[in-house]
């Protein structure tokens, strides 16, 4: 029996270039009647970082800066899904579920993977940048990381 997909998680950095990978998922999801889960991480600071804020800014005030940074974010993403609804409004219309949007902080490899347990994901779906050899050595790329340590499958696609 093949597998079905019901549920595909999106993992989105929610910059200019979404719009072919956001394609692509809707189109999965409307041929599927899958519900889409679009994600973005948002990455913790480094250590160094983090001491010298918490030396200058209070508790109080860096509770309501992480509230307001993650306001900003969800009203992007749900900018972005809704212009993407309204422009493909017509091809969209019997989408099974409306798409839900989801912000969690932490290391973005591992957040995606979370999400997509915590919802059941059949299938993550993920933008890839070209980076140079030394820098996916060097560093990697969370691509890579979900790849190689995701137990359903990814589809990456590529944005240059």
């Amino acid at each position: 029996m093949l597998p079905k997909i019901n549920t595909i998680v999106y993992a989105c950095d929610l910059d200019n270039h979404t719009q072919s990978a956001m394609a692509l998922v809707m189109s999965l999801a409307k041929t599927n009647a899958a519900k889409v889960i679009l994600m973005h991480a948002m990455e913790p600071l480094n250590a160094q970082a983090s001491n010298m804020i918490n030396n200058y800014i209070t508790e109080e005030v860096r509770t309501a800066m992480r509230k307001d940074a993650v306001a900003e974010i969800n009203a992007r993403a749900q900018k972005t899904l809704s212009e993407f609804m309204e422009a493909y409004a017509s091809e969209l219309d019997d989408l099974s579920q409306a798409p839900e949007t989801v912000i969690v902080n932490g290391m973005p490899a591992e957040s995606i993977q979370k999400v997509a347990k915590e919802h059941n994901a059949d299938l993550i779906v993920m933008n890839s940048r070209t980076h140079s050899r030394l820098g996916q050595m060097i560093l990697g790329s969370t691509a890579n990381k979900v790849i190689h340590s995701s137990s359903i499958p990814v589809l990456v696609v590529p944005i240059k």
